[in-house]
């Protein structure tokens, strides 16, 4: 894995991570936040990996381009679902569609913006490395 897919790997967990931290401080503002944390960020970064893998979003033409952003919103709009899912059966709790929906519409808009600021700083010299 070259540095540029490992810099993408680490900034997608840490909008992952403030997405899931924004979102349980929304919710509990008392300092066991930090308790609850994981039982969300867990399941669905591994969705958001496992869709990310899916859609090839570390090739570095496609991490690269403008033109495949919309693969952001399409894993986190597969993401989302399937994370809930694992949280509600991690903790045995009810499955909640609109906590799904709520959360993949943060994590869409998150990433979007760090892929664009990804794309900015380095997508041009990324793609052109690969190609000569």
């Amino acid at each position: 894995m070259k540095l540029p897919q490992v810099l993408l790997l680490v900034d997608d967990g840490m909008v992952v991570f403030l997405v899931t931290l924004i979102g349980i401080r929304f919710h509990q503002t008392d300092p066991s936040i930090f308790t609850r944390l994981p039982y969300t960020l867990l399941p669905f970064f591994a969705a958001w990996i496992f869709f990310v893998a899916l859609l090839q979003m570390y090739d570095p033409t496609i991490a690269s381009s403008w033109k495949q952003l919309w693969r952001v919103p399409a894993a986190a709009a597969l993401a989302a679902p399937t994370g809930a899912a694992i949280r509600s059966v991690w903790l045995n709790t009810p499955y909640m569609p609109i906590f799904a929906i709520v959360m993949g519409a943060a994590l869409a808009i998150g990433l979007l913006l760090s892929r664009s600021v990804f794309i900015l700083a380095l997508g041009h010299r990324w793609s052109n490395s690969d190609n000569g």
